[in-house]
């Protein structure tokens, strides 16, 4: 009988690691995101966790203070890559240009 509860304790810890787990994964994905490709900065939502949808089929999303920093550090990406993109029109349409994405 002591064995049973000594398993069932483990499979409850197993249970217990793998929602930690999901959990801190679930959270890690769902940071700012630049992405340079589109020039745009991305995040996933949460319906009714993080973004919430009202009757008129609009969506509200707030941006936490904690979020100031990363979205800082992403509006930078962009802005480079807005100038990148700029440079590769320059250059399309006839202009002498070297266009190179920062590193």
């Amino acid at each position: 009988m002591r064995n049973v509860a000594q398993w069932t304790v483990v499979g409850a810890l197993a249970i217990a690691i793998a929602l930690i787990v999901t959990i801190l994964s679930a959270r890690a994905a769902t940071t700012w995101e630049a992405n340079s490709r589109r020039c745009e900065i991305d995040k996933w939502y949460t319906k009714g966790e993080d973004a919430f949808e009202f009757d008129t089929g609009r969506v509200l999303v707030s941006i936490k203070p904690e979020e100031i920093a990363a979205l800082e550090r992403e509006i930078a990406v962009i802005k480079h890559c807005s100038k990148f993109w700029s440079c590769v029109r320059e250059r399309d349409a006839g202009k002498k240009r070297v266009c190179r994405l920062p590193k």
